[in-house]
């Protein structure tokens, strides 16, 4: 981290659990560098401030959460409050900036939206509604932070078949994607 901070490189570090996390936010601290931990899954709370006071994002995948919850049950077991914490951090950290994902083809950033809105992708009860956030903050999340286009901003834009703003969270799974343009050029068209 320190080579790679001393070349003006932000580093990225992957941690799920809960030790990992300090010991990826104590490096941080140390190196005195800002970058991201990718993940961020189990989560001490004493350490869910510590990104916001590092400048280290939390670089979550939220469509993972309904997928590991049941292994999570099974291997957390009492812990799972502080797993996928995105209110906690959301409420630490206003600027957060989250919700990443890296599938393309379709909007599978409407999945993890989803998921950091709902906290449930099948018929089961919500798991741990508590750390739910509200839709513009995870449609902000997954905009960098940005939660909105001004003159000037770079022209990376999505364009859906309807308001995601009106949609419930099993709605925004299947989202169409009518248009997508990155750097001001369409580069998809339905």
């Amino acid at each position: 981290m320190r080579r790679a901070s001393s070349h003006g490189l932000a580093p990225a570090v992957h941690a799920i659990g809960d030790q990992a996390n300090t010991i990826a936010l104590d490096a941080f601290a140390d190196v005195g560098c800002a970058g991201r931990i990718e993940h961020a899954q189990l989560l001490s709370p004493s350490d869910v401030p510590r990104f916001a006071e590092l400048g280290v994002v939390a670089a979550v995948q939220p469509a993972h959460q309904p997928d590991d919850r049941d292994v999570a049950d099974r291997h957390w077991f009492g812990r799972t409050s502080r797993a996928f914490p995105y209110r906690s951090l959301l409420d630490s950290a206003p600027a957060w900036r989250s919700a990443r994902t890296r599938r393309s083809r379709r909007w599978t950033r409407g999945t993890a939206i989803a998921s950091a809105v709902g906290r449930t992708d099948d018929d089961r009860p919500p798991w741990h509604p508590e750390q739910a956030i509200p839709l513009p903050d995870a449609l902000a999340a997954a905009s960098g932070g940005r939660r909105g286009v001004a003159v000037g901003d770079v022209a990376d834009l999505i364009v859906t078949a309807a308001d995601p703003l009106t949609l419930s969270p099993s709605d925004l799974r299947a989202l169409p994607v009518t248009a997508t343009i990155l750097a001001g050029h369409v580069t998809h068209l339905t």
